[in-house]
This record gives structure tokens, C-alpha cells and sequence, in this order.
């Protein structure tokens, strides 16, 4: 008998040496980086085109701007295309917070302001809270785990900034990215909001990856829209534009 409990004990400990576990959910925010470097470079100003910027921002129909991982992600945006301007041979005014900022002197000498609107988007495909009652104190704690897709799309603007006209829209699709596996890395006293669970370091450092596994793709999208020859053909309209304004 003694040697039966022995042996069955030793089969359960090898099988659970071979049982894999559940991959653990990280209890601290990494940090991501986004960084781009266009590998065109010609000297500053050469191609006679002064572009402003506005600094980017997201749409009023997404509400998980203020987050630390979406201010980060948008002040790289930000970075990558002053240096993405410059390095095409643009003459660069900005970046502003908005046209109003701009004074009527920079308005008279750049050719085209351009804003940049980000409308990122993140789409629960499955998974839900969950419940799991704590009898010492009887309350009830709550977990989340499921899947999500990141989608959207950031487009640019480009105006005279005299007479604020349009005069150049693009559209960069954000590269889907489907099935991330989100998970909280703590329990909480009850469900949490969509911005208050993007701040769980499990949720956060998920879509982190996601965002940062996209950057470069975004920004070569990006970069091929700012064509020296494509803003020299818009000259004449510029000029036709500043003249209204008595320039």
C-alpha cells in the first residue's frame, strides 16, 4: 500500500512538472518609446516651401487621449514629423497649439499649415468582467480578460493659413491589429471605465506593444505624403489665396 501512495504521488508531481501555467500578467507599466528616422535627408529650406504644424490631436470622439500611453504616442507623432519636415528640405514654422497661435507675420510667409487629427480606436472583440466573491470580507472583486483590435486612422490637414481654405487632405489608416490579449493585472472593487482600464499596467503594457509594433508603418504613411513635388503644385493656389488677403 505504502508503495502504491508512493508511486502515485510521484506520477502526480511529474505530470505536474510537465502541466504548463498560465503565462503571468506583468503588475508594473512598461515603458515604450516611438521613434521614427526618415532616411531622406536634404538640406533644410532647399525646396523653397515653408510648411507650418499644428501640434497633433485626437479626435473629440476619442476619450482616452489624456492617458500617459496616448500623450506619449502623440508627442512622437508630434517629434517624428517636425523632423520628417526638415529632413525633406521643408522650411519649418510651428509647431503651434492651434492656428489662432500662430501671429499674422508667420501666417504671411508659410505656404500651408498642416494639423494632424489622430483617431485611434480600440474594439473589445471578446471577453467581460468578471466577478469572484472574497467570503473573509463579502465582497465581490473584479478581473477582466479578453481580446481587442486597434484600428483607426490619422489624417492630415493642410490649409492656407491666411484664409484658412483647405487645400490638401490625406488620410493614414493605423494598420489594424487583431486579437490582443488583454488581461488586468489587479483586482478592482468594481468594473472599470474604458479610460480607468487603460491605466491597468496588464491592459496598458498590451496595447503598448500593439501601438509600438505599428509606429514605423504609420510613419512611413506618413512620409510619403510629404511630397516636395506634390506641395510645389500647389503654388499657384497658394498664391491665389494670399492674394484675397491683399498679399
Amino acid at each position: 500500500m505504502t508503495k502504491s501512495i508512493s508511486l502515485s504521488f510521484a506520477l502526480v508531481c511529474l505530470i505536474g512538472c510537465f502541466t504548463p501555467k498560465p503565462a503571468a500578467v506583468p503588475e508594473t507599466k512598461q515603458t515604450y518609446t516611438f521613434d521614427y528616422a526618415t532616411t531622406e535627408t536634404v538640406k533644410p529650406g532647399s525646396n523653397g516651401f515653408v510648411v507650418g504644424l499644428v501640434k497633433p490631436y485626437y479626435a473629440t470622439s476619442f476619450y482616452s487621449g489624456n492617458t500617459e500611453l496616448f500623450k506619449n504616442f502623440k508627442k512622437a507623432i508630434g517629434d517624428d514629423v517636425e523632423e520628417l519636415v526638415i529632413a525633406k528640405g521643408f522650411s519649418l514654422k510651428g509647431p503651434y497649439e492651434t492656428r489662432d497661435e500662430m501671429i499674422f507675420e508667420d501666417k504671411k510667409r508659410t505656404d500651408m499649415l498642416i494639423q494632424v487629427e489622430m483617431t485611434p480606436a480600440f474594439t473589445a472583440v471578446e471577453g467581460q468582467w468578471k466577478s469572484n466573491w472574497i467570503p473573509i470580507v463579502n465582497v465581490y472583486s473584479y478581473t477582466y480578460s479578453g481580446k481587442a483590435s486597434l484600428v483607426g486612422k490619422i489624417t492630415l490637414t493642410g490649409i492656407e493659413p491666411l484664409t484658412n481654405e483647405k487645400i490638401w487632405v490625406k488620410s493614414v489608416s493605423i494598420p489594424n491589429i487583431e486579437n490582443i490579449p488583454i488581461a488586468t493585472s489587479k483586482k478592482y472593487d468594481r468594473p472599470l471605465d474604458e479610460i480607468a482600464i487603460l491605466n491597468d499596467p496588464g491592459v496598458y503594457n498590451a496595447l503598448g506593444s500593439a501601438l509600438q509594433q505599428q509606429y514605423r508603418g504609420i510613419m512611413e504613411k506618413i512620409n510619403a505624403h510629404f511630397s516636395g513635388e506634390e506641395f510645389a503644385s500647389l503654388k499657384t493656389q497658394i498664391k491665389e489665396l494670399k492674394a484675397k488677403k491683399g498679399f
